[in-house]
């Protein structure tokens, strides 16, 4: 009887594993997981909500290769405009590497000084902020930028999007969301 008990939810567990459904769950990376004040160089990695998360050197405008000096570290002060914790970017790219392909991708951003690195689908955009790049195309994909405030806003990509990095030298970012 114990069997039969457990057998439906596990088959319900199972038909959502295996089947796109669990996208809708798990897909946006909010930094809840990690503790306030953890801390990540350059060559880290980490894996929040089934996604991982690698962190790479990061390009001053007009330079050719990156600092690897930055790091990145969890907070939450609400400094990218969403709820919950955010991630600091300080002279540090990361890198998402989602389970599946994507056409669309949002994350909440609030950008205080220094420059952005942007790299979508293997082509990097390196300028003074997000701004710049809004309604370009970057890789295939469109980018379209919403001011919330002079610091914060949404950066929405739409395209095929193959491969995603953001970096800044003081940028928060916080609910980072592909949808299939």
């Amino acid at each position: 009887m114990k069997r039969a008990k457990w057998f439906v939810p596990m088959l319900l567990i199972v038909v959502l594993l295996s089947s796109s459904c669990i996208w809708l769950f798990l897909s946006c990376v909010d930094f809840e997981g990690p503790a306030v004040g953890t801390t990540y160089h350059v060559g880290d990695t980490t894996t929040l909500k089934f996604t991982k998360l690698t962190f790479e050197g990061f390009y001053w405008l007009g330079s050719p290769t990156p600092t690897l000096a930055g790091e990145a570290a969890i907070h939450n002060n609400l400094m990218a405009g969403h709820t919950g914790k955010d991630l600091n970017l300080n002279n540090i790219s990361v890198k998402f590497e989602f389970k599946a392909a994507y056409s669309k991708l949002t994350l909440y951003f609030g950008e205080y000084g220094g420059n952005i690195n942007l790299t979508i689908n293997g082509i990097l955009k390196n300028t003074n902020d997000f701004l710049d790049l809004d309604g370009s195309t970057v890789g295939g994909v469109l980018i379209s930028v919403t001011m919330a405030t002079a610091e914060k806003g949404l950066l929405t990509l739409e395209g095929n999007i193959h491969s995603f990095s953001v970096g800044g030298q003081e940028l928060w970012i916080d609910h980072v969301c592909p949808e299939k």
